[in-house]
């Protein structure tokens, strides 16, 4: 799978007065090698895709409670892929494991639906 769009369930972090690039870029629980591949990534609040970033930097934090974690710093991505992750909502929605805040999806699988 060479693009894949990383997929956050951000709702907790907007409670706590988070903007979408915060509540999207830090504090993950995830396995760095996939980061090579992770051109998106995608904000879901209460069932919907509310946001979508192009990361340019990864990095794993170092110390503190979140120790082991991973965030990325980026910029907006493109209107479309927002776009594309919107109408196939369903399937990403269907992507995330039960209690699970983190999942993927490929572009190739954004553009079949």
């Amino acid at each position: 799978m060479k693009e894949e769009i990383l997929l956050l369930k951000i709702q907790n972090a907007l409670k706590e007065g988070k903007d979408f690039y915060e509540a999207t870029s830090g504090n993950w629980k995830m396995d760095k090698r996939r980061w090579p591949y992770i051109q998106y990534v995608a904000g879901v609040n209460e069932g919907k895709v509310v946001c979508a970033f192009q990361p340019s930097k990864w990095e794993v934090i170092e110390e503190g409670m979140d120790k082991g974690r991973k965030r990325f710093d980026g910029i907006e991505a493109p209107a479309e892929i927002l776009t594309k992750l919107q109408r196939a909502e369903e399937q990403v929605l269907k992507k995330f494991g039960s209690g699970s805040a983190v999942a993927y999806i490929s572009l190739a699988e954004l553009d079949i639906i």
